[in-house]
């Protein structure tokens, strides 16, 4: 079994039916902009220490401001060098590279690297020459207006650095992502952001927060302010599985969000937010966490087809969500996503109204007011069943092992298809086997003709009321 992880910090957050609580702004929300950013420096790395320098990395060519469905564009046909004499007030985005070395520095893993393994993109206006502020709840003077309605509609080349994009973080409402040629100097992002509030402690007239990853339990119970802000995270190393290549994960009013991922015959996500328990006003907060997840990604991870999982049975019985940091949480909301409509064939998957407990000490006992645990959230397949293959000939002799209460009920069937890639939902079958009595105890060999090494989708299928519904699924190599 595999064991990833993905982390991202969190600029801003997500807010999926929160009350837009204002306390007063932080005294400094101030950043570099982007000639600062490509501007050589002793004490920071910034793009012009990375191999190829400015010219290489990643640049907005398009950047639009939409308010009430009217967009105003502001840029429209962006290159590598930065802009100049930005007037204050106007709309820009600033692209920094994370644990970049600087001058001086030798590579070394988990020092720093001659190419970023993360970059941040940070959406913010012009405050003076050199710096950009991103939090937008202060009614700064804006060229264009700016509320918690107002979507950022940007498109990122990636330049040199598109071809190991994996996974992205956005602390922001995503209403649309897409990415094209990933894994190409040629490689695109496409996505349109709102902002939202986002929490910040200020202690000793600095900011502090809780940034460790994975998350853990945090001693700042309670924000003194907010921020509304809207900010992502593109990851471009190797913590995640080809599979989730080009999927964005999500969380809200929280410092930190994290993902790991173990995959195997019971794959399993783990979702984890780190987070103020008590609000600024001091109501009790609640977060939520996303993930816009494709087609392909489901189909990889779950074995199960695009036709499958988009019906109420795989929605509602196959994925199992477990919590024992002592929080609570709504129910899991799954809203379709279109390639037209949202930029994505898939889904934007919710676990929304989530809030906080204390931390427990080491004593095992939950300390009131010293720390917050962090929201875990282990989601797996509820009814994952055992899968084998080995190959006999030209064909894959697949066992399935799996105990289903439907199967005792109706009759079922096993389906196997192949998957074309782990970064397409393209799957085509090979082969369906009815099962030839009624059992809990499913023990079901199946032959299908495939090349060597093809991936598998290994799906059964219970019969009721005359439609074929789902009831368990894994993936397996031919």
């Amino acid at each position: 079994m595999k064991r990833f992880l993905v982390t991202a910090a969190i600029l801003g957050s997500f807010v999926v039916s929160t009350p837009m609580v204002h306390a007063a702004s932080p005294p400094d929300t101030g950043m570099p902009d982007q000639s600062q950013l490509d501007t050589p420096s002793s004490q920071n790395a910034t793009w012009a220490n990375m191999t190829g320098g400015v010219a290489a990395r990643p640049y907005v060519t398009a950047l639009s401001v939409i308010n009430g469905g009217v967009s105003t564009p502001v840029i429209t046909a962006g290159t590598a060098t930065a802009e100049t004499n930005v007037p204050a007030g106007r709309i820009a985005v600033a692209i920094s590279p994370s644990n970049l070395c600087r001058d001086g520095q030798t590579p070394a893993q988990g020092q720093c690297y001659a190419t970023p393994n993360r970059i941040g993109i940070t959406v913010g206006y012009q405050k003076q020459p050199g710096q950009l502020g991103y939090d937008f709840s202060g009614n700064p003077t804006l060229l264009t207006p700016v509320t918690a309605d107002t979507e950022f509609d940007i498109t990122l080349n990636l330049n040199t650095l598109g071809k190991t994009l994996r996974w992205s973080w956005a602390s922001a409402i995503p209403t649309y992502w897409n990415t094209s040629d990933l894994g190409t100097d040629t490689a695109t992002v496409h996505v349109r952001l709102k902002p939202t509030l986002t929490p910040v402690v200020m202690e000793g007239g600095r900011q502090v927060g809780c940034s460790q990853v994975p998350v853990g339990a945090c001693q700042y119970t309670q924000n003194t302010h907010e921020t509304l802000s809207a900010s992502m995270t593109l990851s471009l190393d190797d913590t995640l599985d080809p599979m989730f290549t080009g999927a964005l994960f999500s969380s809200t009013r929280s410092y930190m969000g994290s993902l790991a991922v173990s995959s195997g015959a019971s794959p399993q996500l783990t979702y984890g937010v780190s987070a103020p328990k008590t609000w600024s006003d001091g109501s009790a907060n609640t977060a939520s966490v996303s993930a816009v997840m494709s087609d392909a990604a489901l189909l990889n991870f779950y074995g199960a087809t695009a036709d499958v999982v988009a019906t109420t049975e795989f929605q509602t019985t196959a994925l199992n969500l477990t919590r024992s940091d002592g929080g609570s949480q709504g129910a899991v909301t799954w809203t379709r996503w279109t390639l037209d409509a949202q930029g994505t064939d898939g889904w934007l998957i919710t676990i929304p109204e989530i809030t906080f407990a204390d931390a427990v000490g080491t004593s095992g006992v939950r300390s009131f007011g010293s720390s917050v645990a962090p929201a875990q959230f282990k989601v797996s397949a509820k009814n994952a069943p055992k899968v084998t293959s080995r190959r006999v000939g030209a064909k894959s002799l697949i066992t399935m092992k799996v105990s289903s209460s439907a199967c005792a009920k109706y009759t079922c069937r096993v389906v196997v298809s192949s998957i074309s890639s782990k970064v397409t939902s393209k799957s085509k079958k090979l082969t369906t086997m009815g099962l030839t009595r009624k059992s809990k105890s499913v023990n079901a060999v199946v032959s299908a003709k495939s090349a060597s090494g093809q991936r598998l989708s290994v799906m059964l299928q219970a019969k009721k009321a005359g439609k074929w519904v789902y009831a368990s699924s894994s993936v397996a190599k031919a």
